[in-house]
């Protein structure tokens, strides 16, 4: 059971509801804005809030932007909706996108993947720009295997243990983990791993306009997006359809 907290004018106490979205059904909480809300009556309603939200079953809720009892509710054991997922879902056919309004082809572009470790997520990300591009730079340790695949099944070659210099010049770099010794000036660049959110290489997320409407205005429209996502509700072309190039 998801839920969807709901930040300002409203009641004293929190309250529980629903809310109905296309896609699927929340369990709303709904929690005045107080005038303190540091103060030992607002922090007990943010408590009380937060267990009223886990005992109708929710750990993981869509927050409202710059929430003050994130912490708290942490505490509690509910959990803000990771908007990783999607990030890394998005990167191939964004990459392709933006690559594409660069007037790139298939056969100039030079794409950089970089990680730590295998994870599906960044090896379903390299298959599927090395079935687009002809020069994709794969630095992951451990890899091998997954390059022949592709050779095998596809005919298509990965460039594997690509130097630092070689990650610096490609037209796109996307990073599964932190790299301190790239200088990340890439004209494509994203930072796909917990906390990469931040900064230049920050992956965009937003809802269909028509959409975003009907909610409040802090509401936290990535998490939200994340959500819609996992439940089926929104597809990867909606969503890139919403991100400018």
């Amino acid at each position: 059971m998801l839920g969807y907290i709901i930040y300002g004018d409203g009641p004293k106490k929190p309250e529980l509801g629903e809310r109905q979205l296309p896609g699927g059904a929340f369990v709303t909480l709904h929690m005045g804005q107080a005038s303190r809300p540091n103060g030992p009556v607002a922090l007990a309603r943010a408590r009380q809030g937060a267990k009223k939200l886990r005992e109708a079953g929710v750990r993981t809720a869509v927050f409202p932007v710059d929430f003050p009892y994130t912490a708290l509710f942490l505490r509690q054991g509910i959990c803000p909706v990771d908007t990783l997922p999607l990030r890394r879902a998005l990167a191939a056919p964004l990459t392709r996108q933006r690559l594409e309004a660069m007037n790139l082809s298939p056969t100039q572009a030079v794409v950089a993947i970089s990680g730590e470790r295998t994870v599906r997520e960044m090896t379903d990300c390299a298959k599927a720009l090395a079935l687009s591009y002809r020069y994709v730079l794969l630095s992951l340790r451990g890899c091998e295997e997954f390059a022949r695949g592709l050779r095998r099944e596809y005919g298509v070659s990965l460039l594997l243990s690509p130097s630092a210099d070689q990650l610096d010049r490609a037209d796109a770099l996307l990073l599964f983990s932190p790299r301190g010794d790239l200088a990340q000036e890439n004209p494509i660049l994203y930072t796909l791993y917990p906390g990469g959110e931040a900064g230049r290489g920050r992956l965009p997320l937003k809802l269909p306009a028509a959409l975003a409407e009907r909610l409040e205005p802090n509401c936290g429209q990535e998490q939200l997006a994340a959500a819609l996502y996992a439940m089926g509700a929104l597809t990867l072309e909606m969503l890139l359809a919403e991100i400018p190039c």
